[in-house]
């Protein structure tokens, strides 16, 4: 075995530790404030995946409102045919899953990883002042994008290649822990106010219960983490 391909074997299994020790720590509520920094980026490509699907088709997105909770909303107008809603929802719920498949793939080389950062930090920066409407989401937002666009600069290591692949996983094991509730609900408590569930926008336009949709979107977060890991380190 080259010495390559046992670095590779070493951060593969460093990635898999990481995947569980996400799921360990999102089941108890130190675990869950230590994973808070990461919560919020996820939440904010799960939002923005929400509004990026809205415009796609043809509709406007207003404004991305996150919350201390790392609880987030997009609100979009001009879509109103029940296909367009689920798609929409749809958009969202798969986001984090690709944007982790992404994040993990780049991170095997240092030149993609600082890419994939500085353009997270541009798209933080961009949405954040077109769409981002809460004061305390748009502070935090721009100190992560100022901090990750700070790392991808730092070409004398590789803390950024490790990061963006740790977010990436992070994003994938979300939908199984605070992602993973929130899917088999009908309905979510979002700043204090009761909100359809996106597995629920689903189910109620296009049919099928939102637990079968809970179960299509978990299956195709572990389908997609899977085939990146792969892709990044076994092939």
């Amino acid at each position: 075995m080259t010495r390559s391909t046992a670095n590779s074997r070493k951060a593969f299994f460093l990635l898999l530790i990481a995947a569980l020790a996400f799921f360990l720590l999102s089941q108890f509520q130190l675990g869950r404030l230590i994973l808070w920094p990461f919560i919020i980026v996820t939440t904010f490509i799960h939002e923005l995946g929400h509004g990026l699907t809205a415009i796609a088709l043809g509709g406007d997105l207003n404004r991305i409102e996150i919350y201390t909770n790392a609880a987030g909303l997009a609100r979009f107008s001009g879509i109103s045919s029940g296909l367009a809603l689920a798609l929409v929802a749809f958009g969202g719920l798969i986001a984090p899953s690709i944007a982790g498949a992404i994040f993990i793939t780049s991170g095997k080389s240092r030149r993609a990883s600082s890419i994939v950062m500085l353009g997270l930090s541009l798209i933080i920066i961009v949405s954040s002042l077109l769409w981002v409407r809460t004061a305390f989401g748009f502070t935090v937002l721009i100190l992560f994008a100022i901090s990750f666009a700070f790392l991808a600069r730092g070409s004398s290591n590789s803390l950024h290649q490790f990061l963006i692949q740790f977010m990436g996983v992070h994003m994938l094991v979300d939908t199984f822990t605070r992602t993973l509730r929130y899917l088999f609900s009908a309905s979510a408590n979002i700043d204090g106010r009761q909100h359809h569930s996106d597995t629920g926008v689903i189910a109620a336009n296009i049919g099928g219960g939102y637990l079968l949709w809970a179960i299509i979107i978990a299956a195709f977060s572990i389908g997609i983490l899977a085939y990146s890991l792969r892709r990044a380190y076994l092939k």
